[in-house]
C-alpha cells in the first residue's frame, strides 16, 4: 500500500480522500505546509499531494526546498483551484508529476496518478547509478539541484547541450554526466578544449586525414568518426576559428563529412556538448561567432551558476575535500570561506584547501590562518 502525504487547506478534502482511497492509499493529513519537512522527515512517502492554498508560507518556495531536499519524491498538486492559474504561479511546476483539481472522480484520479508514477519511477530506473550524480556535483542548494535536473532531463534527449558559466562552476563535471546518463553512454565520450587545438592541425584533429593530404599525414581518424554513437565536448567552444566554425555547422547539419585529403564519405552520429565562458550572442554581434551554429549548438542550455551565488554550499563542498584527507573545517575557517566572494568559483575552492592542508599538516583542524585567499 502506498504511503501518501496530503497538505490540504481543507479538513474535509483530506477526510474524503483517507475513505475513498482506504484499499490502496495510507494517507496521512496535514493542514499546514509548515509541517511538511517535518512529516518527511518521518516517513518514507511514495507521493505528496499538495494543496497551494494550505498553509501561511509562500507555496513556491516551500515546493522549491522540498525538490531540493527530497529531490525524488513525485508531488502532485490536488486542490480547488485551477491547475493552470497554480503552475503559473509556481517556478518550480516544471518539477510537478502532475496536477488535479477538486472535485474529482478518485478511480480517475488513481488511474492517473498510478501511470504517472509507473513513467516517473520507471525513469528514474533508467538514471542507473543516480549517486554518482551527488558525489560528481555536489551541492544542497536549489542552484546545484536545478543544474542536476536539468542533466536528467537533456539526458533523456539526444539533442546538442550549451553550458554555460564562468570559469570553475563545473561545466566539465557536467558534459562528463550528461554523457553518463545518456542512451549513448556505451560510446566514446571525447572531450577538446577548443583552445588548444593547432589551427593548421584543426581539419585533421576533427575530421581525420588521409596519407598524402599535407606533408607527415597519415591514415587517420577523426573525433567525429571517433565519437560516432557517443558524445563530443568541445570546452571553450568561443575560440573556435570562424572558417572551423562553418565546417562544423555543416557536420552537424547533415552529420556527413570528408576526411582531409580523403574522397569517400563518412558519416558519424554523435551528441555534441560545448562549454563556454563567453557571451556568444555578443559574439554574435562583433561577428566573432556564428549565429546559425550557435541555434544549432544552443537546442538545450545549461548554465552553471557562479559558487558567490551558493554559498550554502561551501560547508559541504569543504568537508567533503578535506575529509578525504582526514582533515575538518573550522567553524571560522568556514566563515572566512564564506566570506570570500570566489571568483575562479569551485576550482579556486578546491586550490585553496589543497595548500590549507599543506599549511596544516600538523593539525587535523583547518583554522584561518591555514587558509591563503
Amino acid at each position: 500500500m502506498d504511503e501518501v502525504l496530503f497538505l490540504t487547506a481543507h479538513p474535509s478534502d483530506g477526510e474524503e480522500l483517507i475513505s475513498l482511497s482506504q484499499q490502496v492509499w495510507h494517507v496521512d493529513i496535514i493542514l499546514d505546509n509548515k509541517e511538511i519537512h517535518s512529516a518527511l522527515a518521518k516517513k518514507d512517502y511514495t507521493f505528496l499531494l499538495f494543496d497551494f492554498e494550505a498553509g501561511s508560507l509562500y507555496p513556491p518556495d516551500i515546493l522549491k526546498l522540498i525538490y531540493t531536499t527530497h529531490p525524488f519524491l513525485p508531488i502532485f498538486l490536488l486542490s480547488r483551484e485551477h491547475c493552470y492559474f497554480i503552475q503559473e504561479k509556481t517556478a518550480a511546476s516544471t518539477h510537478l508529476a502532475g496536477c488535479f483539481r477538486i472535485p474529482y472522480e478518485f478511480n480517475v484520479l488513481y488511474t492517473e496518478i498510478s501511470a504517472r508514477l509507473y513513467t516517473y519511477h520507471n525513469a528514474a530506473h533508467h538514471t542507473k547509478d543516480i549517486e554518482a550524480l551527488y558525489s560528481c556535483l555536489q551541492g544542497k542548494s536549489t542552484y546545484i539541484q536545478t543544474v542536476r535536473n536539468a542533466i536528467l532531463e537533456v539526458s533523456k534527449e539526444n539533442g546538442n547541450v550549451l553550458l554555460s558559466g564562468e570559469s570553475g562552476t563545473g561545466k566539465e563535471v557536467t558534459a562528463a554526466l550528461i554523457h553518463k546518463y545518456s542512451a549513448n553512454n556505451h560510446g566514446s565520450y571525447l572531450t577538446i578544449n577548443s583552445r588548444c587545438i593547432n589551427e593548421k592541425l584543426a581539419e585533421s584533429i576533427l575530421f581525420g586525414s588521409c596519407k598524402g593530404a599535407f606533408t607527415g599525414a597519415v591514415d587517420q581518424d577523426g573525433v567525429f568518426i571517433e565519437a560516432h554513437q557517443g558524445t563530443l565536448f568541445l570546452d571553450e567552444i568561443e575560440t573556435l576559428p570562424i572558417d572551423l566554425q562553418a565546417k562544423l555547422l555543416r557536420v552537424l547539419e547533415t552529420h556527413e563529412f570528408y576526411k582531409l585529403g580523403g574522397k569517400k564519405k563518412h558519416r558519424s552520429n554523435f551528441r555534441l556538448i560545448c562549454a563556454t565562458n563567453q557571451d556568444l550572442s555578443a559574439m554574435i554581434n562583433t561577428g566573432t561567432f556564428r549565429d546559425d551554429l550557435f541555434f544549432r549548438i544552443n537546442i538545450f542550455h545549461i548554465n552553471m551558476p557562479p559558487l558567490r551565488r551558493h554559498k550554502e554550499d561551501i560547508a559541504l563542498l569543504a568537508d567533503e575535500y578535506l575529509k578525504k584527507r582526514d582533515k575538518h573545517l573550522s567553524r571560522n575557517g568556514l566563515q572566512l570561506l564564506k566570506a570570500h566572494t570566489w571568483p575562479g568559483n569551485i576550482r579556486e575552492l578546491f586550490h585553496c584547501l589543497q595548500r590549507a592542508v599543506i599549511h596544516a599538516r600538523d593539525s587535523n583542524i583547518i583554522y584561518p590562518e591555514h587558509i591563503d585567499i
